[in-house]
Formats: C-alpha cells, sequence, structure tokens
C-alpha cells in the first residue's frame, strides 16, 4: 500500500513538471515571437506616480494606433527617483521583493530597458527644495545617458487657480521648476514633454484649466489625458537625436 502512494505520488510530480516544462517551452516560444514583433518598436517608459496609473499608458498604442511606440510606466510615490531608476537600469535582471508581484514576474519574460525614459514629477511635492530637486535630476539625466537611454523631461502638471489658493507657495514653485526644467533640457539638448503648457489656462495664466481636473483641482480626468495621449505621441515622433 504505501510503495502503491509513493508511485502514485511520484507519477503526480511527474506530469506536473512536464506540464511545468512544457507551459516554460511555450512562453519562450511566445517571448520570442513578442521580442521579434516588438524588435522595431522603441520601448517608452514614463517614471512618475499617479498621472502613470491613471494614464494607462500602456493602452495608448490602441488609442491612437501608434505602432511606432510601447509604453509602460513606473510609480515612484515621491520626488526622489534614484530607487526606482536603479531597478529599471539594472534590466534584465529583476531586484528582489517579497511580494506576490515580483514571484508573478517570473513567469514573465524578463523585464528589457526602455529605449526612451520620461522623467516626470507631481505637484504635490511643491513647494519643496528646488536645489535638491535640481541636482537629483541632473545625477537621474547623466545616469540614463550613460546606459545609452534617451532622456525625456516633463514639466510638472500644474493645480487650479482655486486649488493653488489652498497651498500657499505651491503653484510658485511649480512655475519656477518648470522654467528650470526648459532651461536645462534645451542646455543639454533633452526632449521636453512640456505637460504644463498643454493642460494650462494660457501662457499669462498658467493654472490647469477647470475642465481638465477629476474635481480635487489637481488629478486630472479624461478629457485630460486625451490631450496628453497626442502630445505624447507627437513629441515622440518629432523628437531630436539622442545626444
Amino acid at each position: 500500500m504505501e510503495m502503491s502512494r509513493v508511485r502514485g505520488t511520484t507519477m503526480v510530480l511527474v506530469v506536473i513538471v512536464g506540464a511545468l516544462l512544457l507551459w516554460n517551452s511555450n512562453l519562450s516560444k511566445a517571448s520570442a515571437e513578442q521580442r521579434q514583433t516588438m524588435r522595431d518598436k522603441e520601448r517608452v517608459m514614463l517614471v512618475g506616480a499617479s498621472i502613470g496609473q491613471e494614464w494607462n499608458l500602456q493602452k495608448l498604442p490602441q488609442r491612437l494606433k501608434d505602432d511606432n511606440h510601447t509604453y509602460e510606466s513606473v510609480a515612484a510615490w515621491q520626488y526622489d527617483k534614484t530607487e526606482a531608476l536603479n531597478e529599471i537600469l539594472m534590466r534584465p535582471k529583476r531586484k528582489f521583493h517579497f511580494t506576490r508581484t515580483y514571484f508573478i514576474g517570473f513567469l514573465q519574460p524578463a523585464p528589457q530597458l526602455p529605449n526612451i525614459i520620461i522623467m516626470k514629477e507631481c505637484a504635490s511635492y511643491f513647494p519643496g527644495d528646488l536645489s535638491a530637486y535640481q541636482e537629483l535630476m541632473k545625477k537621474w539625466v547623466e545616469r540614463i545617458r550613460r546606459a545609452q537611454i534617451q532622456v525625456v523631461l516633463a514639466t510638472v502638471v500644474p493645480v487650479t487657480h482655486e486649488r493653488a489658493a489652498k497651498r500657499a507657495g505651491q503653484i510658485e514653485a511649480i512655475w519656477k521648476y518648470n522654467d528650470w526644467v526648459r532651461e536645462y533640457a534645451k542646455k543639454e539638448g533633452l526632449v521636453i514633454l512640456d505637460l504644463e503648457k498643454s493642460l494650462r489656462k494660457s501662457a499669462r495664466e498658467r493654472f490647469l484649466q477647470d475642465d481638465l481636473t477629476s474635481g480635487d483641482g489637481q488629478h486630472l480626468n479624461k478629457k485630460a489625458y486625451d490631450i496628453l495621449d497626442t502630445l505624447l505621441v507627437k513629441t515622440l515622433n518629432n523628437k531630436i537625436s539622442m545626444p
């Protein structure tokens, strides 16, 4: 009886292992086909926070029939994106995290380095230490360039006039930071994704348009993301060559 149970258990294990090997083989073939399909497409990654989730960038190619790019977003919920950038630049390796998402990741193809990284900051981090913010951005740009990846700098989406009145110095800090981003990008020959310019009321009234917010004066609605869809594709299709 004991021998029968052992044999039965062994057979089950053999079947499971065989199924896993077959599944892994099929996955490898699918991954190879996927890599072949994506070979001529630029991999674009947005490093940001809530905007990456709400924007649903992965579906942008279907929305705008963009056959030139694939999109991915990585969320980092603070101004300092150093840790997130470290994990991106170590690809195809993965940093260990004791999470369900990490282990599920092993059932997927190894993550690939992007061709383009968009560095985007959130209005929530303002006002802040502007000098420290600038130095961090310069370091990130240098690291990304050393990895032979193109950098795109995004301006910060402003808040509405009503929202700005509730937090002293926020909108002024955002304007100052955005002005610096544009100046720095021009100096370094970097591409700008000018979110502020596309969503503000005007060049003189640099507040978020009231009809583009989800209701809190800061986060965006579908109308705003539709505008950003077009802006992003246009920016990428007309970008300058990597210095």
